[in-house]
């Protein structure tokens, strides 16, 4: 049964829902990416999920088929590209050469269990120091660039959150 989806952050909390659903605890950390974020709009919503413990290949390829198929149902016509991964892969995926590299041009942190915003906020500072240039079809992406900005929207987000 589609349901109605009346604005961004139902559909946040959607996914959250639907995600701990099928992990439960074990989710540490839910992040929104890509082109959906950076231009507002993309041929899917891609998010990275990030688990505690070690996911072997063949439960990790389950758990995204069986996540994106519940928020297919909970949300309607939307496509998910799903991405789950333990938080050391994840540490190791930090990298400008992965692709996680495109943090850089935007991402939303819809879950956050253990600092994982404060580990995409370092590893952009890295990233902004140096060149880094991102090729895909939507354009070319100066990373070093965007990681600046990035980093200024969302320290500024997190300063307003403290203010007030």
């Amino acid at each position: 049964m589609q349901r109605v989806i009346s604005g961004k952050e139902e559909l946040y909390e959607r996914i959250v829902r639907v995600v701990e659903d099928v992990l439960g605890e074990g989710v540490v950390g839910i992040v929104l990416f890509g082109s959906t974020v950076y231009m507002g709009r993309g041929r899917d919503i891609d998010i990275l999920v990030v688990v505690d413990g070690e996911v072997e290949v063949r439960e990790k390829l389950r758990l995204e088929l069986e996540i994106a198929k519940r928020l297919r149902k909970a949300v309607g016509d939307l496509a998910f590209d799903i991405h789950v991964m333990d938080l050391n892969s994840f540490m190791q995926n930090l990298t400008p050469g992965s692709f996680l590299a495109g943090l850089a041009l935007g991402y939303e942190v819809l879950l956050d269990r253990t600092n994982i915003e404060d580990k995409i906020l370092k590893f952009l500072q890295e990233m902004s120091k140096e060149r880094h240039i991102l090729h895909n079809k939507y354009g070319t992406w100066d990373l070093s660039r965007y990681a600046r900005i990035t980093l200024r929207i969302k320290k500024a987000k997190m300063k307003q959150r403290h203010s007030t």
